[in-house]
């Protein structure tokens, strides 16, 4: 066990030591302006990247904001049961993404993209659409990326092949985002309209 522990937590390290950090940076500039310009931000994953997206809406929406401020515009599409099921059931599993931004996302908007692999239908078809429709989209990918990675205005990609190791890294990317948002806007207090 001692050395199952010593190997996952050297992949671990591996990972966070590489991550591009110049691109978590742009990523905080995509955020903050859409922040700034009172547009709504979208979270989409599947399995464990959808706990990854509903965590990234709570935090976002709720631990970056002091009195008086406004909050993110923040949702995860991954975090309406009801809607989710009934497209998945009606039209198909790779739709349950894209049919709620047909609802839902406007130009300008962003959509931010949580997947191991980059080839998850529902969010490629999500992400297409989201472009199609003029907003912006960050991907926060694994492994090589995949076809998401291409469809990104913006790929964040965790340079490992281990799924656990890049659902782990993604967590630390929201917490990353969290802390920094917390400081950008309590100098910048931002308040309510």
């Amino acid at each position: 066990m001692q050395s199952q522990v010593a190997g996952y937590l050297g992949q671990l390290r591996d990972a966070i030591d590489t991550l591009p950090r110049d691109r978590l940076a742009d990523m905080g500039d995509m955020l903050f302006r859409a922040y700034r310009n009172e547009k709504q931000v979208f979270t989409v994953g599947n399995g464990g990247s959808a706990s990854t997206a509903s965590h990234m809406a709570a935090d976002l929406g709720k631990n970056t904001i002091g009195p008086n401020m406004r909050r993110f515009r923040i949702l995860s599409l991954n975090d309406n049961a009801a809607i989710v099921t009934a497209l998945a059931n009606d039209i198909g599993y790779e739709h349950i993404f894209s049919e709620q931004l047909v609802n839902l996302i406007q130009p300008g908007d962003l959509l931010v993209a949580i997947s191991g692999s980059g080839n998850s239908p529902n969010v490629v078809r999500a992400m297409t659409y989201a472009r199609e429709q003029c907003a912006e989209v960050v991907a926060v990918l694994g492994f090589d990326g995949g076809r998401a990675a291409a469809l990104a205005d913006l790929a964040v990609i965790v340079p490992s092949d281990h799924y656990g190791i890049v659902e782990d890294v993604h967590l630390i990317i929201n917490h990353i985002l969290v802390d920094y948002f917390k400081v950008r806007l309590a100098e910048e207090q931002p308040c309510l309209a």
